[in-house]
């Protein structure tokens, strides 16, 4: 195994290799470049209305993915900072590290993360994946074969295994459309830090087939679709990280996790969702003596300031205070986790996450399980996810339906033709985009279900509900 260098860790390539031409070309760098690519997406400005915890909730302080992202790209550029001074301080690499790029790249990374996710959370990822469990082997391409025999393994892998984090890649690759159709045509460097898990759909399937305790983590999911193999090897060529993780990805998972965890247990203690006491009751059970003192100061502090009217609310003030202090530690420590790995993980040959490493181990487990207990089962977001489910399988039905036949020999309905034109026209686009050089119409039956699932898992939460209550006749339509 080689080691990893930073320059090729953080290309600057893309895919088709070009180069930017312009006065602005000179003031910012390939990366910085990236950034107002991002920003300035469709795609990532729909992430504000789309869930990250509580599904269509119209208050102003709970999250979407489009603030949990922002927070995200905060929390990844601190850490990546603080390791860049621990290797210089450290003396781990022979030439400075180029502490700019890694954190612009970390930043982009970041707020790309949730881009493929489909709306209402995970549960949408769950709803698409038991849509095609349930009907690719009944729905029938011929007298003969169901649409699971058509499909070659890593096809019907990727529609059974569905991810959004593989969605993702289709989107910056191919379903953002601007000028041409690369998609946001990337810098290889930032790419490839979005592949979390560096492995096929096939791969991932395979790998459930081992005992629990044998299981790779880089193949607990996947992160891209046969239709995208051949970009995704171009990019690890690009970054010369082959079958591992890129160590920024390391970075990016430990800052997500950190960001869900405690901005989703402060908007469940704004939701009345748990109290004071219980999470008092939790650091004492995760025997966390330094952080349940330091809530019980900043309760006092809060109670005496109280006393003169300047604060109506010393036990929320003290959680979120508390909250806020505890991610700050824990990012330190996330840090510390990485320089302490360092040879592994520029080896290639470190499979763990950051977090379960440092030495907050054992309290950001218990805030994790708590927040899950607490707040994420609750009986309104159950309620809501299920009606997610009802919405995401509505649509799939009707959407899929109508495509099947497009683009064959086989006759179209008039309400198939219909659903079709709802279709985004980029969608259809990169679709024939990816059938212009298939002849059999057998093979083109993946880009048609891949074509449902991209319109489906490009929508806003508002958009898929209004789009099915106008389809039911439950709402009135827009003139």
């Amino acid at each position: 195994m080689h080691r990893f260098e930073w320059d090729h860790l953080i290309s600057e390539k893309r895919i088709p290799d070009t180069h930017r031409t312009g006065s602005l070309s000179s003031l910012r760098s390939e990366v910085e470049s990236d950034y107002y690519r991002i920003i300035n997406s469709a795609s990532f400005r729909r992430l504000q209305d789309k869930t990250q915890v509580f599904p269509l909730d119209r208050s102003d302080f709970v999250r979407t993915r489009l603030t949990h992202s922002l927070e995200v790209s905060a929390v990844a550029k601190f850490i990546g900072k603080q390791v860049c001074t621990g290797i210089m301080e450290q003396g781990l690499e022979k030439n400075d590290v180029p502490t700019h790029d890694i954190v612009e790249t970390l930043a982009c990374a970041s707020l790309l993360h949730d881009i493929g996710n489909p709306p209402f959370g995970h549960f949408g990822e769950s709803a698409i994946q038991n849509w095609f469990a349930n009907h690719l082997k009944k729905i029938r391409y011929s007298d003969h074969e169901t649409l699971h025999d058509v499909l070659s393994e890593q096809q019907r892998n990727d529609l059974y295994h569905y991810e959004g984090n593989a969605q993702s890649l289709r989107i910056i690759t191919k379903l953002h459309r601007l000028s041409n159709h690369h998609g946001m045509h990337l810098t290889s460097g930032v790419m490839d830090t979005i592949i979390k898990y560096p492995c096929s759909s096939s791969e991932k399937n395979a790998e459930l087939t081992k005992p629990k305790e044998q299981r790779s983590l880089l193949r607990k999911k996947h992160s891209y679709f046969a239709s995208e193999e051949k970009i995704y090897q171009k990019i690890k060529e690009n970054t010369c990280t082959f079958d591992c993780r890129n160590p920024l990805t390391f970075i990016l998972e430990a800052a997500d996790d950190l960001a869900y965890t405690f901005s989703d247990l402060e908007d469940g203690y704004n939701k009345g969702l748990y109290s004071f006491d219980e999470l008092r009751q939790l650091l004492h059970t995760c025997n966390d003596e330094n952080g349940l003192k330091r809530l019980d100061t900043l309760f006092a502090k809060f109670q005496s300031e109280g006393s003169s009217d300047s604060i109506s609310d010393p036990c929320k003030q003290a959680v979120f205070n508390w909250l806020t202090a505890k991610q700050l530690y824990c990012i330190s420590q996330t840090s510390r986790a990485f320089i302490a790995n360092y040879d592994d993980i520029m080896n290639g040959t470190f499979e763990k996450e950051l977090l379960a490493v440092c030495t907050e181990a054992n309290v950001i487990a218990g805030l994790k399980k708590f927040a899950f207990d607490r707040v994420y089962q609750t009986r309104s977001i159950i309620k809501l996810e299920l009606m997610g489910n009802e919405i995401i399988s509505f649509l799939l039905d009707r959407f899929v339906d109508a495509l099947l036949p497009f683009d064959s020999e086989k006759e179209q309905s008039e309400i198939q033709e219909k659903y079709c034109r709802l279709l985004s026209s980029n969608y259809i686009e990169n679709y024939y985009e990816e059938v212009r050089d298939i002849t059999q119409d057998k093979e083109k039956v993946y880009y048609r279900l891949l074509l449902a699932a991209d319109f489906i898992a490009g929508m806003t939460d508002t958009y898929a509900k209004t789009l099915y209550q106008e389809i039911k006749g439950i709402a009135v339509l827009n003139s």
